[in-house]
């Protein structure tokens, strides 16, 4: 499975789609902290988690490797299927930035 987080101040915004498939298993909110962040994705098994460069991901980054996460961190401005989208929303941007990845090089993110 792959997941995208748009990270906000208050609440973060979750897509967890299935690699094979392509179809999206899951989405929902959950608070912006560290607590809520190793709530939910401590019990998962390994995945990769692909979340957008920001205030709060440093931080969040560490907890969801911690969790045994691999984690992609992207600049938003050099993924053109984040930056070209006329339709801004956070549930959208999690779906389009666990998309994202699979467009993703060396030169726009970091692990």
């Amino acid at each position: 499975m792959t997941a995208g987080l748009d990270i906000g101040d208050k609440y973060s915004y979750l897509c967890l789609i299935d690699q094979e498939g392509g179809e999206v298993i899951e989405e929902g909110r959950l608070r912006t902290t560290p607590e809520a962040l190793r709530r939910r994705f401590c019990s998962e098994r390994p995945m990769r988690i692909a979340i957008e460069v920001g205030t709060h991901s440093p931080w969040a980054s560490r907890v969801l490797e911690e969790c045994g996460h691999e984690v992609l961190v992207a600049n938003a401005r050099k993924i053109r299927l984040i930056y070209a989208n006329k339709r801004k929303t956070d549930e959208v941007d999690a779906l389009r930035t666990s998309l994202a990845w699979r467009e993703w090089t060396r030169s726009s993110c970091t692990r």
